[in-house]
């Protein structure tokens, strides 16, 4: 009996130092309250939309946000200080965004803002085919949906999916690595951040500023990096996704909650490098909804994806092709 107790307390003691690591470390940061929520020393990858919510929660009562540009990373391009040139001087701005992207989880933060007293006077919605295709966030810790959007229906998932990707020996290890020798190297790709950017607290904002400077001195499009372009494209074709009825269901939600603050928006299907124009049903849908004057289509075969150096990698443009689709946006 003694040997069996042993060999379970054996077997449980790893499990109960590695729990006591993640509550008082805390990485993910989901368990603890952070204000700025964001600090330069982050280093490992956090849930961007748990991010945007703390920090529209924490900074909105000294702020007094009106204004959001929503969306999936992507969005994240659409600089703030480009983007306040184009609207009334009394906006107030910040990104309300998320890693991968979903219908429902724009619509969820919007339901957000107007639940809770606050103002929606601009919007910007960046949206793309593949936003466009899911109505929830995929599975993983990175892209499940903050409980409090959810009514906390989901909380115990949330948390199950975080403390399961602490636990993945992949990430462990590569912690352990980082910690001890503050080196990045290759295998820790999407397990530590290899880059930091410049983060804006009151704008919610990431700048990719070290990437723009290894652009700027011609050393970043190099032969290894500039595989990631390659069979990417397809010109002449479109998205075979139609949007759900749910999906349907959700923009209606937004147009109804846009209405009743009298919001000023705008709706950008972005340029995607792949050159997949969007489903014209899927379009149609959007005009219906919100009316063709506020859909503003760049996806397919343009200006921009005919040359790689306007995209970072084959899924994220710069924001110089982000501030020419305002320019235009905001002129008509």
């Amino acid at each position: 009996m003694k040997k069996f107790i042993v060999k379970i307390a054996a077997f449980c003691l790893p499990l109960f130092l590695l729990t006591i690591i993640y509550i008082t470390t805390d990485v993910f940061k989901v368990i603890y309250h952070y204000d700025p929520f964001y600090a330069d020393t982050d280093y490992i990858g956090i849930n961007r939309a748990y991010g945007s919510t703390m920090t529209y929660i924490n900074q909105n009562p000294k702020y007094h946000y009106n204004s959001f540009i929503f969306g999936n990373s992507r969005s994240l391009l659409y600089e703030i200080d480009t983007w306040k040139q184009h609207l009334p001087k009394n906006s107030v701005c910040m990104h309300f965004d998320e890693s991968g992207g979903s219908i429902s989880g724009i619509r969820d933060k919007v339901a957000f803002i107007d639940k809770n007293g606050g103002q929606l006077t601009n919007a910007l919605l960046v949206v793309d085919h593949e936003l466009l295709s899911t109505l929830e966030q995929k599975d993983g810790y990175l892209f499940i949906t903050p409980p409090i959007l959810k009514g906390y229906s989901n909380m115990l998932d949330f948390h199950v999916q975080h403390f399961l990707a602490f636990m993945n020996p992949k990430f462990l290890f590569a912690l352990a690595d980082y910690n001890l020798f503050g080196t990045f190297r290759p295998y820790m790709q999407r397990l530590i951040n290899d880059s930091q950017p410049t983060y804006l607290p009151q704008y919610n904002e990431f700048q990719e500023t070290q990437i723009e400077e290894k652009i700027a001195k011609g050393a970043y499009y190099d032969a290894e990096h500039l595989k990631v372009f390659e069979g990417v494209q397809k010109p002449g074709t479109y998205s075979s996704e139609e949007l759900s009825t749910e999906g349907i269901n959700c923009f209606n939600d937004i147009k109804d909650i846009f209405d009743r603050h009298n919001t000023s928006y705008k709706i950008v299907i972005s340029p995607l490098y792949d050159q997949v124009k969007l489903n014209r049903s899927v379009y149609q849908a959007l005009c219906s909804i919100f009316g063709k004057e506020k859909i503003y289509d760049f996806s397919g075969v343009n200006k921009w994806n005919q040359d790689f150096h306007n995209y970072y990698e084959e899924s994220h443009y710069r924001p110089a092709v982000a501030a020419e689709i305002m320019n235009i946006i905001y002129s008509q």
